[in-house]
């Protein structure tokens, strides 16, 4: 959607949440924008929207909420931008929650870059398949976020949320190491996937931040007692889902 409609993309992810901020402040709501895009409504006084870690360029990881953002694609620039659209609605009652890449249930594993994993693995067909083995990601589940805003909606009156948030996972993976822990679950060889450890070239270099990691411990103090932060480590849950599948 980004190349062929980039207006299009920039209407939803800056224009759209910049609404939402508006159409909450005017019922009295709280907006939690969630910077995947994603809209959610978790109780009746709280409209939840979410933002993706692509808003930093991934050179000095831990980011905090208060780092200085500098996206490096236009992906990362509309996500930035809708941050600044909900944030600088005078009155409004917003939060912006930033999360990484994301995995859980979903109908097709194609809808996720992570799921999709899965079926790259399983495919023993000979193709072969080159896998990055640079860019350190930090796979979070949709379950657990889900939980996580339910505690946040719970919380006393009488706590402040700041008005950005962090939620992340905080094992590290590649790309290629999450295929072998799938090779490992599923009992399939990975001599097809072939680790790229070498440095992106060219464009490639610029849209693709290397380390985004999200620095949670605002969030972990402000739900301590709630829950905490609250997430399942990554195999673990894998297992327990596709056993279940079976």
């Amino acid at each position: 959607m980004l190349a062929q409609n980039p207006d299009g993309a920039r209407e939803l992810n800056v224009s759209v949440p910049a609404t939402l901020a508006l159409l909450s402040k005017s019922l009295g709501f709280s907006l939690v924008y969630i910077s995947t895009g994603k809209l959610l409504v978790i109780k009746s006084t709280i409209v939840i929207s979410v933002k993706v870690d692509y808003v930093f360029d991934g050179t000095s990881p831990p980011y905090t909420p208060a780092s200085v953002t500098n996206p490096v694609n236009f992906y990362g620039q509309t996500k930035r931008d809708g941050e600044l659209a909900v944030l600088e609605v005078a009155g409004s009652k917003s939060i912006v929650l930033r999360v990484p890449v994301l995995y859980g249930p979903a109908p097709k594993n194609t809808d996720t870059a992570v799921n999709i994993l899965i079926d790259i693995v399983s495919d023993q067909s000979g193709k072969r398949y080159k896998m990055d083995h640079y860019a350190t990601r930090y796979p979070t589940n949709v379950v657990d976020i889900a939980e996580f805003l339910t505690r946040l909606s719970s919380l006393s009156s009488s706590k402040v949320i700041p008005p950005i948030l962090h939620y992340s996972a905080e094992e590290p993976f590649t790309k290629y190491e999450m295929c072998l822990i799938f090779s490992k679950i599923l009992g399939l060889p990975h001599d097809h996937i072939i680790p790229d450890a070498e440095p992106p070239q060219g464009d490639a270099a610029t849209t693709r931040p290397r380390d985004c990691h999200l620095y949670t411990r605002e969030t972990e103090d402000l739900m301590e007692g709630s829950g905490g932060l609250g997430w399942t480590p990554f195999e673990e849950w894998w297992v327990k889902y596709l056993s279940e599948k079976q």
